[in-house]
């Protein structure tokens, strides 16, 4: 039936655009773009698509204001066709349609939803006389992209602009203020919001407002704003649920949550996770039982809550269990059970899990992939981790961490090096925090030449804007300490401004610790004292007290045990998995 269309389209098309041509003056423009133009509001088909481009090649020039384009942008956008947008704001450029704002709206329009936001924006700084579509649809864009903070700066231009900011322009400015916690930005928009008188009456801002300050911490003021709202919908309740739940206010969230007409799955999953994050996995699953229609994602929820809580064999039970009882599994359900196995390094269950994978048709997605790769990695399996990576059809950032992790954790430097110069040639992809971590990670436990590491280090801030974390910091602090540069690297945690993180001073105290420096052990150890790191953490005295034993210094170890006891520090249990039948057993 399709091709009977497009078939039939094709011949009209053929018919009558070419036919036009063979007139001369703007009768025949009008009556071509007139034809595409019916074509393309009928079907929608590639064959006007082309007929369009004839047209534009030929410089014929549509005589119906910017109908014609935008539609022509609307359908080819939609479809996917990048090359015919550009192609058409060449045009626009050309005959000087930039001052058409509808026009220069659909361009932004295509842009942003091809994820191509900065050539939106340059769409928007060429326009004179912009409008708040225009407006939103940038704000929006940013907003949607995580560029938060870029999307709050529009906004704020926005406002200080002549064009007056409607709904649209105050949710975006919402949702960035949520996502980047600023409630005072927030507020001052509410503020704004109520004088406009658009505070009880819109549901979509009321909405937005709630989720806004459940975000930020401030439960009350999302209370207020709920029970002011003329009226609700079932996204308003879940909001509400929602904030109470994520700020521990559970009672709270469990009133609204019977008060709700039609409490839904979003709701039901809301709850599950908060009590997941409580660690109440047995009232998580009481509501998950009670839930008329759970689907997968309620119980990924609750698997998930496992595995972030280290529990992984009780995840991979929980998982038993969501298989026999005939849930769906998904990919996600896949990646977190391996994320389980993988901690527990029990093979046989990875493999009946790649099995799973294979049989279901869900081996060939990115998140199921990457958590083969990492799994088989971690389980010392790393020719099937490698086959895995290369077979894969679509590789993005994750798989290509989580193999130059699997390198790194199982001491194969130069096959990581290898790798991360590979991602740096790919076009789409760039290294972030994740890979150079990992990387950083190979430096500090392999015989990496000292300034090959700093050069990467200097590379992830210099060459891709990468500001260090503390675990970056930390790799380079092991990475000296092995070659005998304890006070160069406790330079380093000045230097970057991490002196008053007790994780960086733990890492340079390790490393004291491996190179046997009792003197800068004793100091890194002072400093920890004075940060207030060291009470309730046994890591600094057994450091020290198994530094002292080594040069046989018995006095400062007694006084060290007995200090223990006092302060109720007791050294923790070590423990080792083993299998058994397929079973893993702690010891």
């Amino acid at each position: 039936m399709l091709s009977f269309v497009s078939n039939k389209v094709t011949v009209f098309l053929t018919s009558r655009v070419y036919s036009t041509r063979s007139h001369v003056g703007s009768t025949a423009s009008s009556n071509s773009w007139g034809t595409v133009v019916s074509s393309l509001a009928q079907f929608g088909v590639t064959d006007a698509l082309h007929a369009a481009v004839e047209l534009l090649n030929d410089g014929d020039k549509p005589d119906d204001d910017t109908s014609a384009l935008v539609h022509l942008l609307r359908v080819s956008g939609n479809n996917g066709y990048v090359s015919l947008c550009r192609q058409v704001h060449g045009y626009v450029v050309k005959h000087g349609y930039v001052s058409e704002t509808r026009l220069s709206n659909s361009l932004m329009r295509f842009y942003k939803t091809s994820d191509l936001l900065e050539y939106a924006h340059k769409v928007f700084d060429e326009m004179p006389d912009p409008d708040v579509i225009s407006w939103n649809s940038l704000v929006s864009g940013y907003v949607q992209a995580g560029r938060f903070q870029e999307g709050l700066c529009l906004f704020l231009d926005l406002h200080r602009s002549d064009v007056f900011p409607n709904e649209f322009s105050f949710t975006a400015a919402l949702a960035a203020c949520a996502r980047l916690k600023i409630s005072r930005l927030g507020a001052c928009i509410h503020s704004k919001i109520v004088k406009l008188g658009m505070e009880k009456g819109n549901i979509v801002v009321g909405n937005c407002l709630i989720d806004m300050y459940g975000k930020c911490g401030y439960i009350d003021d999302a209370v207020l704003v709920f029970q002011h709202m003329e009226e609700k919908d079932t996204v308003s309740w879940n909001a509400i649920v929602a904030s109470c739940s994520r700020n521990g206010k559970l009672e709270l969230g469990l009133w609204f949550f019977h008060q709700m007409p039609n409490p839904d799955t979003v709701t039901y999953n809301e709850l599950i996770d908060a009590f997941v994050k409580s660690g109440d996995f047995i009232s998580a699953f009481q509501i998950l039982s009670s839930m008329p229609n759970p689907n997968s994602s309620s119980w990924n929820t609750i698997l998930t809550g496992y595995v972030n809580s280290e529990l992984s064999r009780e995840a991979t039970q929980f998982f038993t269990k969501m298989h026999s009882s005939g849930v769906r599994l998904d990919e996600y359900s896949l990646s977190i059970v391996l994320a389980a196995i993988a901690a527990l390094a029990v093979v046989p269950w990875g493999s009946l899990i790649h099995s799973c994978a294979l049989k279901l048709g869900l081996d060939s997605r990115v998140v199921v992939g990457s958590g083969l790769i990492d799994m088989y990695s971690k389980c010392g399996m790393l020719k099937q981790a490698e086959l895995m990576f290369w077979t894969m059809p679509r590789k993005n950032l994750i798989a290509w961490n989580a193999m130059i992790y699997g390198y790194a954790r199982n001491g194969d430097s130069k096959e990581a090096i290898n790798l991360f110069n590979q991602l740096k040639q790919e076009r789409l992809l760039k290294p972030d925090g994740i890979t150079f971590l990992n990387l950083l990670a190979v430096c500090s436990h392999c015989e990496v030449p000292m300034e090959l590491t700093l050069g990467y280090f200097e590379m992830m801030v210099n060459e891709y804007g990468i500001k260090p974390r503390v675990e970056h910091c930390c790799s380079l602090i092991r990475a000296m300490a092995q070659r005998g540069e304890i006070w160069q690297a406790k330079k380093v945690i000045q230097d970057f401004s991490f002196g008053f993180d007790g994780v960086a001073w733990r890492a340079l105290l390790g490393a004291c610790s491996a190179g046997k420096d009792l003197k800068a052990a004793k100091a890194v150890a002072a400093k920890m004292v004075v940060l207030g790191e060291v009470d309730e953490d046994e890591y600094v005295y057994i450091v020290m007290s198994n530094l002292y034993a080594y040069y046989e210094r018995w006095r400062e170890v007694g006084q060290i045990r007995t200090i223990m006891r006092e302060k109720g520090v007791e050294k923790e249990v070590g423990s080792s998995w083993i299998q058994e039948q397929n079973v893993a057993i702690q010891l």
